[in-house]
C-alpha cells in the first residue's frame, strides 16, 4: 500500500487509542501499568495514577493530529530510543515514530520500560494499526548496520531510516556518531522548564498553578519548571516562593512525592547549603523552595520537586538565562509583564502556555521543538 498522510494519521489514531486503554484503569492495560509502574517509575502510586489519568495525551484534536503528521519526517523505518525521566513519553515519542515511517523498532528505557512495552503489545494486536501498514517491535538495542545505515533512499528521496533518541546529551551525541549515512537521527536531550510570573499575577493562584506542573513527574521531566522568575521587587518574589510552598506542601499531601534515592538527597542538601548562604530555603512534604532575592546567577536545582525562585526584570532576564537558554524546552507565563515577552526571546524554541498547563502541551508533534 502506500504510505500516505491517511495511513500516516491511522497509525497514529490507533497509539492514541492504545495509549487510552493504558489510562482507563478498568482495562486490563491500564491495571497492569498501575501495578507495575510504581516499582519502576520512582512515582508513588498517587504520582503513577496522576500521570495515566491527566498526563496521557488521550484526546487530541483533529488539528493536533493533522499537526503532528505534517511536522513528522518520511522514512521506511523509524528507531527509537526512550528515556526513563517521564513515564507516559513513550506515547508521544511512538506516535511520532508511527507518523514517521510504517516500520518502528522501539528500545524502551532499560530501567522503566512499562509503556514501551503495552503500547507496542497494544499495537501489535491492533487490526486497523496493521491495516495501515504498521509493523511495531521492542528491541534490545539499536541495529543501524547493514540496511539501515547506507545512503539508499525510499522513493521520493527520503532517508532510509530515522533514529530519534530520547534522553541525556550523551546519549543523543553517542548515539548520532554511530549512525551512519542514510540515518536521519532526531536527538531530543536534557531540557527544563521555567515559570514566569508578570506584574499583573495574583500570587497565590500563580503558585498553585506552578505547583500543578512541578508536581507531575516529580518534577523530572523536561517540561517541568525548575525555576520560577518573578517579575518586580523582591518582596514579590518572596511572596511567591512562600505561596509555592504552601501550595506544594498541599499537593503533596494529595500526591506524595517517590522516594529519593542517596545521590538526590545529596543534591538537595548541597543547594538547600547554598540557599540559604545567600537567601532562604523552605522544606516540606517531599519539596523544597530556594529564593535569590537578588540574583546574579541561577542556581540549577535538583529535581525533586525543588523549585529555585528569584526576582528579576526584562531587563536582567537575558543575562541570567543566557547560561541556561538552551537547555529551556518550556516557558509557562503568567500575569502579562514584560518579563514573559524577554524569556520567551531569550529561548526562542521553547514551547509556551500558561503556568498550570505546561505539563499538558497538545500532541502536536515531538515535546521537545528545539530540534528541527
Amino acid at each position: 500500500m502506500v504510505d500516505d498522510g491517511a495511513a500516516r494519521r491511522l497509525r497514529v489514531e490507533r497509539a492514541v487509542a492504545a495509549a487510552a486503554r493504558i489510562a482507563d484503569a478498568r482495562d486490563p492495560l491500564g491495571d497492569e501499568a498501575r501495578q507495575r509502574l510504581p516499582s519502576t517509575s520512582g512515582l508513588s502510586s498517587e504520582g503513577v495514577e496522576l500521570a495515566l489519568a491527566r498526563h496521557l495525551e488521550v484526546a487530541p484534536s483533529h488539528g493536533e493530529l493533522d499537526a503532528l503528521v505534517a511536522s513528522s519526517g518520511r522514512a521506511r523505518r523509524c528507531h527509537v530510543v526512550l528515556a526513563a525521566n517521564v513515564c507516559t513519553a513513550p506515547l508521544r515519542a511512538i506516535a511520532v515514530a508511527t507518523a514517521t515511517a510504517p516500520e518502528v523498532f522501539v528500545r524502551p528505557s532499560r530501567r522503566d520500560p512499562v509503556i514501551a512495552e503495552l503500547l507496542v503489545r497494544a499495537l501489535q494486536a491492533d487490526e486497523g494499526f496493521r491495516r495501515a501498514g504498521g509493523a511495531i517491535a521492542l528491541v534490545a538495542d539499536v541495529a543501524l548496520g547493514g540496511a539501515g545505515a547506507t545512503s539508499e533512499r525510499v522513493p521520493g528521496d527520503l532517508p532510509h531510516a530515522e533514529l530519534h533518541v530520547y534522553g541525556s546529551d550523551q546519549t543523543v551525541a553517542t548515539l548520532r556518531a554511530q549512525a551512519g549515512p542514510g540515518v536521519l537521527v532526531r536527538g531530543h536531550g536534557a531540557g527544563l522548564g521555567l515559570a514566569v510570573v508578570g506584574l499583573d499575577a495574583n500570587l497565590v493562584e500563580a503558585a498553585r498553578d506552578i505547583a500543578a506542573d512541578v508536581v507531575p513527574f516529580d518534577q523530572r521531566g523536561c517540561l517541568s519548571p525548575r525555576f520560577a522568575l518573578v517579575e518586580g521587587p523582591a518582596e514579590r518574589a518572596d511572596a511567591l516562593a512562600r505561596a509555592l510552598h504552601e501550595a506544594l506542601e498541599e499537593a503533596g499531601a494529595r500526591v506524595p512525592r517517590g522516594p529519593l534515592d542517596g545521590a538526590a538527597r545529596a543534591e538537595v542538601t548541597m543547594y538547600r547549603a547554598t540557599l540559604e548562604a545567600v537567601g532562604s530555603f523552605w522544606e516540606g512534604r517531599g519539596h523544597g523552595i530556594g529564593l535569590d532575592p537578588a540574583p546574579r546567577s541561577l542556581l540549577l536545582p535538583p529535581a525533586a520537586r525543588v523549585v529555585h525562585v528569584a526576582a528579576s526584570s526584562a531587563e536582567a532576564a537575558p543575562a541570567l538565562l543566557a547560561p541556561i537558554r538552551g537547555a529551556i524546552t518550556a516557558i509557562g507565563a503568567g500575569g502579562g509583564g514584560t518579563l514573559a515577552r524577554a524569556a520567551a526571546t531569550a529561548a526562542p524554541r521553547a514551547r509556551l502556555s500558561a503556568l498550570g498547563s505546561m505539563q499538558r502541551p497538545p500532541l502536536d508533534g515531538p515535546v521537545d521543538l528545539r530540534t528541527p
